[in-house]
């Protein structure tokens, strides 16, 4: 229900490029921190907004929301140490997700939230709450997923240029 709504909003709204750029952003930090939903759907509906500034609004939106995870995966840390102590099962399963993180770093993240379709909340929040080392900071962790967001994009733009689809309006030559 709410994804077509704001679908039907990022439509309504396609003939305007700065308008459609601020909401993108805005619904993309929406995505990141709530909505478990790909964002790759908002590339298709506004073919005279440029894509490298619909790829620019997505990677900034994800920047943003990321940083608002990042920061409140610290503060779930207690809560979650209590958690585990009362079950040993889940003990194991946040020790994996920890070592995961701390292996991968960044370069996991970047790898994983570059994936076009992939519902990436719930790997944002794993790093976040799993970064129980500190190996991560909320500055490269906002940049990776600046640099995921427009390589994502970049992704889908070329997979659909060959596939003969453009996702704007080419300016008309002379």
């Amino acid at each position: 229900m709410v994804l077509s709504e704001l679908l039907d909003i990022l439509t309504g709204i396609s003939g305007d490029p700065i308008l459609y750029s601020i909401v993108l952003f805005l619904y993309t930090i929406a995505a990141t921190i709530i909505l478990p939903i790909p964002v790759e759907t908002a590339l298709f509906l506004s073919p005279v907004t440029p894509i490298w500034l619909k790829a620019l609004m997505l990677g900034l939106g994800k920047a943003v929301g990321a940083s608002a995870v990042f920061l409140l995966g610290g503060k779930l840390e207690s809560p979650l140490d209590r958690v585990t102590a009362k079950w040993g099962w889940f003990r194991k399963f946040v020790d994996l997700m920890t070592r995961f993180v701390d292996k991968t770093s960044y370069l996991g993240m970047y790898i994983i939230l570059s994936i076009p379709l992939m519902v990436d909340t719930v790997p944002i929040y794993i790093f976040a709450v799993f970064n129980k080392k500190g190996t991560m900071n909320l500055r490269y962790f906002a940049l990776t997923n600046l640099l995921a967001g427009i390589t994502r994009s970049a992704i889908v733009y070329l997979v659909f240029h060959y596939l003969g689809i453009e996702l704007f309006e080419p300016i008309p030559t002379p």
